[in-house]
């Protein structure tokens, strides 16, 4: 082989390498986001799929669990955080975060469009936004009612009469958010110690506390017992499944959980991470967040689920959900000291 030939030949190999090398550390270098999702599988999984659709070249990593232990995860790794963004953990436990520093203030595009009670409102921008909500509700087996001779309560104060008496079920506050919004919310409405003497008359009709959030309304609609405090979906499922059922909205009003997404302090792919939130806080994600939630965050979204209680929005209490964060663990103490002899066994 000739020297020019030789020449040529290192020439193209060397050309070679330089595109290879561009190739793998370009690779390498491709855009990633790390979401720690904590609301339903089905839900999460949707919301992904969707935002992936718009960032096709963003490598997107993926941790889902229940709140309580993506917020443990959270705590855990504040030195050396892993995730970027957290994308429906539930407000309380946001707040938690946010009063350690572990939150970067964010104003998503379309801020304007969310309503005032999903978002923080102690600091511009705020730490988190909210995206979907839930409240609390009474379901009612009207078959039973009608065969025990007992009328369909309108009230909370209604549980308490004791006609009533061993036909009510409720979540665990310590097992379940349901629970504890249940809890909040009474205490939003009476105060704190008139919540206390009402959970007192209340606890002489519980037959049991269960826990989970849901299972209180699938009881009632088995027959089970008669009423069960829980939150509206699971009733309404049984109501459109043909149970003789009814989802009361007490009059009182009704505390609510609101889920959102936040940025982490700290994150490793901060840009990528204000994409996914402007995108949570989007029309087209509030319209998948309504397929699984009548009570959406943005405004002038909502889809009509058929037999839901009306009135649900219209009759959310204002909760304070730094006061929650602060009293939780004193609040859920006292409870389980005043009421747990009558949990359900684990």
């Amino acid at each position: 082989m000739t020297t020019s030939k030789l020449r040529a030949r290192l020439r193209m190999f060397c050309a070679g390498l330089m595109v290879s090398g561009t190739t793998v550390f370009g690779a390498a270098q491709a855009e990633e986001l790390t979401v720690y999702g904590a609301m339903a599988k089905g839900h999460f999984a949707e919301l992904i799929a969707a935002f992936q659709a718009q960032e096709p070249d963003l490598k997107i990593n993926q941790l889902l669990d229940s709140n309580g232990p993506i917020i443990a995860r959270l705590l855990a790794e504040e030195a050396n955080p892993r995730a970027d963004v957290i994308l429906g953990a539930s407000v309380p436990g946001l707040v938690m975060l946010e009063e350690r520093g572990m939150l970067e203030p964010y104003a998503p595009k379309g801020l304007d469009q969310i309503k005032d009670r999903f978002r923080d409102r102690r600091s511009d921008p705020p730490h988190w936004v909210g995206t979907d909500a839930w409240a609390s509700a009474v379901c009612f087996n009207t078959a039973e009612g009608e065969r025990l001779g007992v009328a369909e309560p309108q009230s909370w104060q209604d549980l308490t009469k004791p006609e009533y008496k061993g036909m009510i079920t409720m979540p665990n506050p310590n097992s379940s958010a349901t629970g504890l919004l249940a809890i909040v919310g009474w205490i939003a409405i009476l105060g704190e110690d008139e919540a206390w003497e009402y959970m007192d008359a209340l606890h002489e009709n519980v037959s049991q506390y269960v826990h989970s959030g849901s299972k209180p309304c699938r009881m009632s609609a088995a027959g089970e017992v008669v009423i069960g405090i829980s939150y509206p979906a699971p009733g309404v499922k049984a109501i459109n499944d043909g149970v003789p059922l009814t989802v009361i909205i007490p009059e009182e009003g009704v505390g609510s959980e609101v889920e959102g997404v936040a940025i982490v302090r700290g994150a490793r792919n901060p840009d990528a991470a204000r994409r996914l939130a402007d995108f949570a806080a989007s029309l087209e994600a509030h319209e998948i967040h309504n397929q699984y939630y009548a009570l959406v965050g943005r405004e002038g979204v909502s889809n009509p689920v058929p037999n839901y209680p009306e009135g649900e929005e219209e009759a959310l209490v204002d909760i304070d959900f730094y006061w929650v964060a602060e009293n939780r663990d004193r609040i859920l103490a006292e409870w389980q000291e005043r009421y747990g002899r009558k949990d359900e066994p684990k």
